[in-house]
């Protein structure tokens, strides 16, 4: 008997393997606690108290959110979150509440979903506006020619009917390529609030590439994306930037890290600085963080994994 696999399940499987291989590496030589990177240069690093260890806000009730590859906290009203499935799905953002309960679909007109791997809240184009960045940038064999990011004003929750199904216009798609010619698999983008640049965190480098798309972005032609600097981290899944623009968080399967500005340094100079590692509890594919619009909390939420009840977290600063 022959059986089929479509090519999504066999990137599924791809991912989930890497996820499993990359945490036996760390047992290698001796199993690591989960607060612990494979890097020397963060290795001996304490686990900072700045946020508390995770509070569970409940299981998703999106039943067809088994995918979540990128979060992010809506500006418009606080009390929504945003997520998007990963690759092969439509080209579609759900609303939860900070519960989990399903508020939503917003389908994202003229884009689609070749391997969207995360998502970003921030400034754009029309000052005061909030905007929402989708990231197809999943490149698992580094084959692709070029990536996008969409972008698209975020719709006010205080007025829209909830839950609602729509359909967001207005979408700009930034195509782009990463300046030393090369295909890379990247899963964590963010935008800073005070310039609207875009930065690229890379994933599967020993140690990470930190690319910009400085603000105004190319919608009309090939954009680029200028490296910045080497990051010490791998497997990186999520980052974000606070809303006020003076915190990163950058995570990946086994760690938060932190990032904290102590005057007017950019977000590439911040990076260049030795990181906190944050409390953090392993989730079974955690590929995704946000900040809450507050910047007091952030939350984390897991791919399913393990037959396991996705569950939304929250690490509230002490």
């Amino acid at each position: 008997m022959m059986y089929r696999v479509s090519v999504k399940s066999i990137g599924i499987i791809m991912k989930k393997l890497l996820a499993a291989f990359f945490c036996l590496m760390l047992c290698a030589n001796g199993c690591k606690s989960p607060s612990e990177d494979t890097n020397p240069q963060v290795d001996n690093q304490e686990v900072s108290t700045l946020f508390t260890d995770r509070q569970s806000l409940g299981g998703i009730q999106i039943t067809d959110l088994n995918e979540a590859s990128g979060l992010a906290s809506s500006r418009s009203n606080p009390i929504y979150i945003w997520s998007h499935n990963d690759s092969g799905g439509a080209p579609q953002l759900y609303l939860m509440t900070q519960a989990g309960a399903d508020s939503g679909r917003f389908v994202l007109d003229g884009a689609q979903n070749i391997d969207w791997e995360d998502m970003a809240i921030g400034s754009g184009p029309t000052a005061g506006q909030p905007y929402l960045y989708a990231a197809d940038i999943g490149d698992n064999r580094a084959v692709r020619d070029n990536y996008t990011i969409y972008r698209v004003p975020e719709p006010d929750l205080t007025v829209a009917d909830i839950p609602a199904t729509s359909t967001l216009s207005g979408v700009e798609a930034i195509n782009f390529v990463y300046d030393d010619g090369n295909a890379r698999d990247a899963e964590a983008i963010m935008v800073d609030p005070n310039t609207s640049d875009i930065y690229v965190v890379s994933k599967r480098e020993a140690s990470v590439i930190l690319y910009i798309l400085p603000f105004p972005q190319n919608t009309a032609q090939l954009d680029t994306a200028d490296r910045l600097r080497v990051l010490p981290f791998t497997m990186v899944t999520a980052a974000d930037i606070s809303p006020n623009g003076n915190e990163v968080l950058i995570k990946n399967y086994l760690n938060v890290y932190h990032w904290s500005k102590s005057g007017t340094e950019s977000i590439s100079d911040l990076l260049g600085t030795a990181p906190s590692r944050l409390l953090y509890t392993v989730e079974p594919q955690g590929e995704s963080i946000a900040w809450h619009s507050s910047s007091s909390t952030y939350f984390t939420l897991s791919e399913a994994g393990n037959n396991e009840p996705v569950i939304l977290y929250n690490y509230t600063r002490n």
